[in-house]
This record gives C-alpha cells, sequence and structure tokens, in this order.
C-alpha cells in the first residue's frame, strides 16, 4: 500500500514520482500550486484521468500559482486557452473532442515546443508527437476524493 503524502511539506522534489491524496476541490487546487513551483519555460506537463477526475482543478491551482486570477474552466470547447504571464505564457490544451489523427493538422507544435508551458489534458491525442521530456500528472477519482500521481519523465 502507498503512503500518503502530507500538502504542508516544504521540499519541493516532493513532485517527482510521488503520490498524493486530496479530499476536496480546494486541497486539489493547492497542490496544484505548489506543483506549479516546478514548472518553468518549456515545460509540458500531460494530464490523465476520466471526465471529472479533477484535471481542470488541478490547473487551476497551477494557474493561479502564476496570478491569473479568472476562473478557469476546461478548454474543450476552443480546445487551447493562453494565459500571459510575468514568467512565460500558459497554455492550456483540451482534447477531447480530437482523435489522435486530428492534432497532427492543428498547428499546435508552437504551443508544445515554444517558450511557454503546456498544460494537456487527453494528452493520449498527441502519441504521434512522441514527447520524452515531460511531467506527467495522473488523477483518479476515489471514494476519500483523489489520487494524483505525479511523475518527471526526462
Amino acid at each position: 500500500m502507498e503512503k500518503k503524502k502530507s500538502l504542508n511539506t516544504k521540499d519541493i522534489n516532493i513532485f517527482k514520482n510521488k503520490t498524493f491524496y486530496t479530499k476536496t476541490d480546494t486541497e486539489t487546487r493547492n497542490l496544484g500550486k505548489k506543483f506549479a513551483g516546478m514548472l518553468k519555460p518549456s515545460d509540458i506537463v500531460f494530464f490523465n484521468g476520466d471526465l471529472g477526475a479533477g484535471k481542470t482543478t488541478f490547473i487551476q491551482g497551477v494557474l493561479s500559482y502564476f496570478g491569473i486570477k479568472k476562473f478557469v474552466r476546461s478548454a474543450s470547447f476552443m480546445l487551447v486557452s493562453e494565459f500571459e504571464t510575468k514568467s512565460c505564457p500558459i497554455y492550456h490544451l483540451d482534447l477531447y473532442r480530437l482523435d489522435e489523427n486530428n492534432t497532427l493538422n492543428l498547428g499546435i507544435d508552437e504551443y508544445l515546443f515554444g517558450q511557454g508551458i503546456s498544460l494537456i489534458e487527453w494528452c493520449d491525442r498527441l502519441k504521434y508527437y512522441n514527447i520524452k521530456k515531460r511531467w506527467e500528472v495522473n488523477i483518479d477519482y476515489i471514494e476519500a476524493g483523489r489520487k494524483i500521481k505525479i511523475k518527471r519523465i526526462l
């Protein structure tokens, strides 16, 4: 059985290959906000999880770390939401409505390989891009809340 990690740890390296548990949306946002401290320009973050698992809730926390005050919704109907921050642009891509063959013709390369941070929901649609260097955030809804695994892949 996996050991639960405290959300109040001061060690920023806790985000490399660890599992966290959150009970509420607020805790999930707070974890996203703490995780955001690890991100730098050109980072790509893949988000995995079923519909309603909490991917967008986590992303709301990431964006709040960078000073985005407005309410962040899932980008499902727009595909990409762009946010300007003091440090770099952040792109929230939601590929739910696409299949893997459609993503190659979208022209999203500038989002994926530019100087911004790319937060990508439904990243399985990007398999043809073969992105090796990334963060992965896997969110599962469990009876007691959410199980969130964060992994760094280099």
